[in-house]
This record gives C-alpha cells, structure tokens and sequence, in this order.
C-alpha cells in the first residue's frame, strides 16, 4: 500500500510540473512549432523584448496588480480588524458579504461591474480595471487577515497598552511585526489573482488597458507562438525568485527564535 501510495505521489507531482518542464525547454527550440525541438537558441526571448504590444500588456497587469494588491490588503487589514478586535453587530452578516464576490460567478460580476460603470458614466480604463480587480481580490485579503488575527493572543496587546504603549506604538511594535507574514502572504495572494484574471478584465478593461491575459487569450485564435514559452518561463523563474526570498526571510526569522532580554 505504501509503494502504490509513494508511486501515485510521484505520478502527481510529474502531472503537475511536467508541463512547466515543457514550457520552459520550448522556449529555447528553434522551431516555430511545438511539437518538435529542432535545437537551441534564444531568439524567442529577443523577439519578446521586441513585441511592444505584449511587454504594454505585461506592463499594465503589473500595475493593476500591483494597485489592486496594495488596495485590498489595506482595505482588508482594515476590515480584519475591525471585525475582529471589536463587537460589531452585525458581524455574520458582513463575513457573507465578503465571501459574496468568492460564491458568485465571476462573469456574473463582470457584467454586474460593467452595467453599474456604465449606469454611472465611468468609461472603461484603469480605474473601472483596478475596482473590478479589488473587488475579487478583497475577499481574499481579509480572509487570510481574520485568520491571523483570530490566532493572536488579545493579551499582548492589553500588556503593551498597560506597559503605557500607545494604541499606535501598540500596532508598529507588537501587532505589526507578528501580522508582518500574513500581510505579504495576503498581498501576494491578491497580486497573483489579479495578474492572472481574464474574466472581470474582460468586461472592465479599456482601450489601451489590455492586460496581459486577455492578450495571450487573443492570440489564440492564430495560435500561440513559441515567444509566449519565453514569457512564460520568465514568469516561472520570476515567481520561483519571490518564493525563495519570502521562503529565505522567513527561514532566517525561524532560525533566529524570539529574542531575548536579560
């Protein structure tokens, strides 16, 4: 049973990486096709640096994520707080809230988006992209807040305040530094929701804001050419990058344990 366990483990984890493998050695085949390697070279990667169109579009989901991110975890910090630390009444009723834009199809919130952008005379661009973005990437953000809130001893902060800390001295020497991991972890999250969304971009993207999802899902109808491997694998080695430096801070905060005073 163990071996058929251990077998079927590897054959997940060859599923699921495979096709990363296969990306990534594509995007230095010489061919101009997929289904065969004709040898090595880098001329993808030149040609990606020259297509303007798609380094515009990567450009703009950079941004936008990088705005809707910085948004929600604000907002969501705000609200985990909030939500957490008082008696608000009400409470369950707010947490469905929240957990609305997660149940609800994603098409049916773009149109939702698109009709009240239009009722209100919003015309489609960044801004109407950045808020459809917000809106499925908050949920998210406070989630991954309340759960680390909730796990924090409320004791820590009654002892700062009765050692004449003040509520924001309170917040930048105790809470902040123990809530530091989950508010990366719930910015990361929503950028990485954001970058990759196509539906709700769809229908709240302008002219000029084409993001980079909705670019690559154009290019399918002529096929997809062996630059986007390139992209691709620069988007691999990318993420691979942020996860071993988020891995490595937080190795060595592990490593160092809690300081100690004399």
């Amino acid at each position: 049973m163990d071996r058929l366990t251990s077998w079927i483990a590897r054959a997940v984890f060859v599923f699921l990486y495979l096709p990363i493998a296969a990306l990534i050695v594509y995007s230095f085949n010489s061919s101009e096709v997929s289904y065969r390697f004709d040898g090595f070279t880098f001329r993808w990667y030149a040609e990606l640096f020259a297509d303007r169109m798609l380094l515009e579009a990567l450009r703009t989901s950079a941004i936008v994520g990088l705005i809707a991110a910085l948004l929600a975890t604000v907002i969501g910090f705000l609200t985990a707080f909030a939500l957490v630390r008082f008696r608000v009444k009400g409470r369950a009723f707010f947490v469905g809230a929240i957990l609305i834009p997660l149940i609800v199809p994603e098409i049916v919130l773009g149109v939702s988006l698109l009709t009240v952008f239009s009722t209100a005379g919003i015309p489609t661009g960044l801004l109407t992209l950045v808020l459809g973005h917000v809106v499925i990437t908050l949920p998210l953000a406070t989630l991954v807040l309340m759960g680390a809130m909730s796990s924090l001893d409320p004791s820590l902060s009654e002892a700062a305040t009765d050692l004449g800390a003040s509520p924001w001295v309170t917040f930048r020497r105790v809470l902040f530094p123990l809530l530091r991991p989950s508010i990366l972890a719930a910015f990361l999250l929503s950028f990485t929701t954001s970058f990759s969304n196509i539906v709700i971009s769809t229908f709240t993207a302008g002219v000029g804001t084409t993001t980079l999802p909705l670019r690559i899902y154009s290019t399918l109808r002529t096929g997809l050419t062996p630059e986007l491997n390139a992209l691709g694998t620069l988007l691999v080695v990318a993420t691979l990058g942020v996860i071993l430096a988020v891995g490595v801070s937080q190795m060595r905060r592990i490593l160092a344990g809690p300081s100690t005073t004399p």
